[in-house]
């Protein structure tokens, strides 16, 4: 069936919290736990090369092709697509922008909080920034946010691109792997107390908030798509089969196809890292971005036709309370990992992390639905509020 542009109308229907969001966000914040035990527990340039695991089995070289190709990218992606869709939903509920932005101001805050006190890879700070621009952007028309997008989606990976014609000299001397002597000061860094790691960490944070003004497009790309896909209700009453499975045909489809051309054109080179951090990253993170979207579809489209109805049963709690459980990730991971816990950086293999997470989701989900059997909100969720609307919220169900 052809492919109508009145499928794009906008929905007739209210646009009220769509159970599909927490559906999308629990994957989202469960995957992202799998990327993030990189950053956690073992060596950084482990994430971008196999070759670089140390003796790994072969179990331990299939999960990081697995990751790479599946996960590595896309949750991060899907949850800046649900972002932007909440802000339209937020927007239809109060279209007050005095809340909006006491609600991104507060976001900036604990994200910061977060990557100065715990771990420099935070990330809800990027998505305050992006967010505020996304809401300035959001009474755009259908197809200038489209536009935008598209762009926004696209630039990181066309900058990455333009490294490429310059001369191999200058490449070779910043997309270099650490060398031995400098992987076993990151083991020993990672060893310390608080104290002694939060100058780095500290410094490592700073630089990552002055670069959202360059990395953190694509972010803002997705969050547009989000609002463009609230906007058409898909969220909550669906999206049809026909415009469904020719929207997977321009995202999922090309997007798998861009991130298995990027692990094979690595495969062949040896993961070098002139090619892994400049055109191998330009063109897996344009692949990723698509893959994500065709995530959201599928999670979508499962959910508005009530399949997999035992796996959102489980899963719904834990998006209701994303962030508080993203903040139990670092919590837990840094007092296992780091010096001011366990301190067992770089002791475990790819697998045994893989088996620690698959864990670990477990114990997730069950505190969530404990959680919300007595509370409305998630700790940090309640408190997001409390301070973006100046105002007593009930929290407690009974």
């Amino acid at each position: 069936m052809a492919v109508s542009p009145r499928d794009f109308s906008v929905a007739s229907e209210p646009l009220a919290r769509a159970d599909s969001l927490d559906f999308l966000r629990a994957l989202g914040v469960l995957g992202i736990l799998l990327i993030n035990l990189y950053s956690f527990a073992l060596p950084a340039d482990m994430r971008a090369s196999p070759l670089l695991l140390s003796a790994p089995s072969a179990l331990d070289s299939f999960f990081w092709y697995f990751l790479s190709l599946f996960v590595d990218g896309k949750c991060i992606a899907v949850l800046s697509v649900c972002f932007g869709a909440s802000m339209e939903y937020f927007a239809r509920r109060h279209e007050q922008l005095e809340w909006q932005g006491r609600r991104l101001w507060w976001l900036a805050v604990i994200g910061s909080l977060h990557g100065y006190l715990l771990w420099s890879g935070d990330i809800l700070f990027t998505y305050a920034v992006m967010g505020w621009m996304a809401w300035l952007w959001r009474g755009f028309g259908h197809r200038r946010l489209l536009l935008l997008a598209v762009i926004l989606i696209s630039t990181q990976s066309f900058m990455l691109l333009i490294f490429e014609l310059l001369p191999d000299s200058f490449r070779q001397e910043w997309a270099i792997y650490a060398t031995p002597d400098e992987v076993a000061q990151e083991i020993t860094y990672y060893q310390q107390s608080w104290s002694e790691q939060f100058s780095e960490r500290a410094n490592e944070f700073f630089w990552l908030q002055t670069m959202v003004v360059i990395n953190g497009w694509p972010n803002l790309g997705l969050m547009l798509i989000g609002i463009l896909m609230a906007r058409q209700g898909w969220f909550s009453i669906g999206i049809n089969r026909a415009l469904f499975n020719w929207l997977l045909g321009v995202t999922l489809v090309p997007g798998l196809g861009l991130v298995i051309l990027s692990l094979v054109i690595g495969w062949h080179n040896d993961f070098a890292a002139t090619y892994v951090y400049v055109s191998g990253a330009a063109v897996h993170l344009l692949g990723d971005s698509l893959m994500a979207i065709g995530y959201v579809l599928i999670g979508v489209r499962c959910c508005t036709a009530n399949a997999l109805s035992l796996l959102r049963w489980l899963l719904m709690p834990v998006g209701s309370m994303a962030m508080s459980l993203y903040i139990l990730q670092t919590l837990v991971c840094t007092f296992i990992f780091s010096g001011f816990g366990a301190g067992l950086f770089a002791q475990f293999s790819l697998s045994q992390l893989i088996l620690f997470a698959l864990i670990f989701w477990l114990v997730q989900i069950f505190l969530a639905h404990c959680w919300l059997r007595y509370f409305y909100f998630g700790p940090l969720e309640y408190l997001w509020r409390w301070l973006a609307y100046r105002e007593s919220i009930r929290w407690r169900r009974c």
